[in-house]
């Protein structure tokens, strides 16, 4: 009687085993063991060359636990950033590899990058450092068709106007762009009117004939004023006009950061302007972009097109300038 009692014991306790067969939970070197480095951070390559999308570049480090880690790659001369976040007790190609891209605009340049990888455990912080030189930027997206970079100037054909005021900046202007070196600049101080100017611009996205509107996107970056300093309500409109003279708008609508962004909206979701031509939407057909620089006036005195005026604005110089302007289909640029 006792063996079988014994017996039916064990097998209690086996079948518990099984029920429970791996410990739950961090493991308790994770929890409380010593945060140090095992292998300090370094790079495939000191220079990267993303010409050639088969080689992979990538970062290599490992510690002594799991624990969340961010690798940050930052641009020297173009202030672009590339992040990468995960849990773990070591960083490779798996989790690093690197194509050129941003998170975000500006875009990276031919240019040195500082790379900072940091650990967190608890109150302690862990920071390694190094340092790539990008050689070669990267590929063209598939499916690009660029409308207008600034790098060579103004496009051809292209239409500039703007209001007179003080001070108006509406010009190509070279330093911080948020692709390459040049961009164009769009702002000023006008008290009357929404409307402070525009640029037009001849478009030639035959490139795009076959893909329906849904699939393409348009693409843009923008920067919205100095930091504590942008006005309220300043916006950009963009009018896209198709061979049959029906014209398309979109309204980014407030634009209301201090730094460069990527905006992106597939072309489906522009809306037709006035008389329809053959009420058919088609971005292969576009001949022309403007874009137009708006914004509240401060006032006083009565507002073109009548409203209320943006007291708050007063001496607030408005500024959404731009930069590479694209198309890309089946899916937003990627920076």
């Amino acid at each position: 009687m006792k063996h079988i009692l014994y017996l039916s014991a064990l097998l209690f306790i086996f079948s518990c085993d099984n029920d429970y067969p791996e410990f739950m939970g961090n493991s308790l070197n994770d929890q409380y063991g010593e945060l140090t480095i095992v292998d300090s951070l370094v790079s495939s390559s000191s220079s990267f060359d993303f010409s050639q999308p088969n080689i992979p570049r990538y970062f290599e480090a490992s510690w002594t636990k799991n624990l969340e880690w961010t690798l940050t790659i930052t641009g020297s001369q173009s202030g672009a950033s590339k992040s990468f976040t995960g849990f773990d007790s070591k960083i490779d190609i798996n989790t690093t590899s690197w194509l050129g891209s941003a998170d975000d605009f500006p875009s990276f340049y031919y240019e040195d990058c500082s790379v900072q990888l940091l650990l967190v455990d608890g109150e302690i912080e862990l920071v390694q450092n190094t340092i790539v030189t990008i050689d070669e930027i990267k590929l063209a997206q598939e499916g690009l068709v660029v409308v207008a970079d600034f790098e060579q100037g103004y496009p051809t054909n292209s239409i500039e106007y703007f209001q007179p005021g003080d001070p108006m900046k509406f010009e190509i202007t070279t330093g911080g762009a948020a692709q390459g070196e040049k961009f164009y600049s769009m702002g000023g101080y006008v008290t009357w009117d929404y409307y402070l100017g525009s640029l037009k611009i001849a478009a030639d996205v035959s490139a795009l004939e076959s893909v329906p509107s849904s699939l393409v996107y348009f693409n843009m970056a923008i920067i919205g004023g100095e930091q504590g300093q942008v006005p309220a309500d300043q916006f950009i409109k963009i009018v896209c006009r198709e061979s049959d003279n029906e014209t398309y708008v979109y309204e980014f609508k407030p634009i209301n950061w201090s730094d460069w962004r990527l905006l992106s909206v597939p072309y489906d979701e522009f809306t037709l302007e006035g008389s329809p031509g053959n009420n058919q939407k088609d971005p292969s057909n576009i001949t022309m972009i403007e874009v137009l620089c708006l914004s509240c006036p401060a006032g006083p005195g009565p507002i073109v097109g009548g409203g209320a005026p943006c007291e708050d604005n007063t001496n607030l110089i408005v500024k959404t300038n731009i930069d590479y302007i694209t198309f890309t289909t089946n899916e937003p640029y990627q920076p």
